[in-house]
């Protein structure tokens, strides 16, 4: 009787086990590499209603070659389930491109769906090699292209500026809002300081200057940081919220109306214990479904944050992974434990074997 027992426990405690097992490996780590260049960085996650699928656009760099952060494509995976991702290839703009090399530099796309089509406003700049030993080429600018959400990848068509060419923008993230479409975006005239600029729209065709936002936002005194990039918004669970990258984790803020944001601490700068999520999250993206939200930032496993400069360090070290976590709010804050499992039967069916 007592072997008895003790076989139904070991059998009870190898379903636990098989039953962990399966729900850690719904979401795979990393969730993606780009199969050519090795250097996916700044996701941008979208929902196609077209198709079903939820798409991730990011920078393509190329680490192993010294112009790593110029001449970048726009790489496409997709999912139906958030788990099984599918590598579709580089988009194309205008007919041209679609191929691991690009012509010209197309940096952090921020992408939303609009009456059956959709919108991106990416990062611009015309270089594609090295300038005068610049690393990352010369001013940026916020290029509005367009496609027919049943042509995600080589529809592309450029629709034009969206703000003052005195500006060197880049990072532009774009959010739907009480029927109008606002766009944020980093950028400065010479010899002035970076600002988080912000434009809305009716019709996502005529754009009006809405000033810059009135927060915490690049403001020193209250982050303790005169350094942040890649502004993301979104909402969730009655809040806006705006997440940026200063290169040392992640600054959170929050906000009643998406225009006064007050800053409510860092998330994921701790390593994480997860294949290659072992440094500092970068330039986010989030998926909220249902009551759920899903964060998507890229890592650089390899890089030496506390020595030189990455342009400084091996080529290999500017390799880089996108991830995905689960985010939470606790006591009104948000939260992100990197390491949680991410299950999601509730929302998917995902067959494992």
């Amino acid at each position: 009787m007592k072997r008895k027992a003790l076989m139904i426990w070991g059998l009870i405690g190898l379903l636990l086990i098989q039953g962990n097992c399966f729900a850690q490996s719904q979401v795979p780590d990393p969730l993606f590499v780009d199969p050519n260049w090795h250097g996916s960085c700044d996701p941008e996650v979208i929902y196609n209603p077209a198709d079903g699928h939820y798409y991730i656009y990011y920078t393509s760099r190329k680490p192993l070659q010294e112009n790593t952060y110029l001449g970048t494509p726009l790489g496409v995976i997709r999912s139906k389930n958030l788990s099984d991702w599918e590598f579709l290839g580089y988009c194309k703009f205008d007919g041209v491109g679609g191929t691991k090399n690009a012509e010209a530099t197309y940096w952090a796309p921020a992408i939303i769906a609009h009456d059956g089509y959709l919108h991106m406003f990416v990062t611009w700049k015309p270089e594609y090699e090295l300038v005068n030993e610049s690393y990352f080429g010369g001013p940026g600018k916020i290029i509005h292209y367009k496609t027919s959400q049943k042509d995600p990848i080589d529809g592309w068509e450029r629709i034009g500026e969206v703000h003052d060419p005195a500006l060197n923008s880049l990072d532009a993230t774009v959010y739907k809002k009480d029927g109008s479409y606002h766009l944020w975006y980093k950028a400065k005239k010479p010899k002035e300081k970076n600002q988080l600029y912000h434009l809305s729209s009716k019709d996502m065709d005529t754009w009006e200057d809405q000033g810059f936002s009135k927060s915490d936002v690049f403001n020193a005194s209250a982050t303790g940081s005169g350094f942040e990039e890649a502004p993301y918004v979104f909402n969730w669970k009655g809040s806006y919220w705006l997440i940026t990258d200063p290169h040392k984790g992640l600054f959170v803020y929050k906000s009643n109306d998406a225009e006064n944001w007050k800053f409510q601490g860092t998330i994921l700068l701790e390593d994480g214990k997860r294949k290659w999520d072992n440094s500092r999250a970068r330039h986010p993206s989030v998926a909220v479904i249902n009551d759920r939200a899903f964060i998507f930032y890229h890592v650089e496993p390899w890089r030496e944050y506390k020595g030189q400069p990455a342009t400084k360090q091996a080529l290999s070290n500017r390799r880089s992974v996108i991830q995905m976590a689960e985010l939470k709010i606790e006591n009104s804050i948000l939260k992100c434990d990197r390491d949680s499992e991410i299950k999601l039967n509730k929302l998917f069916r995902i067959n494992k074997e």
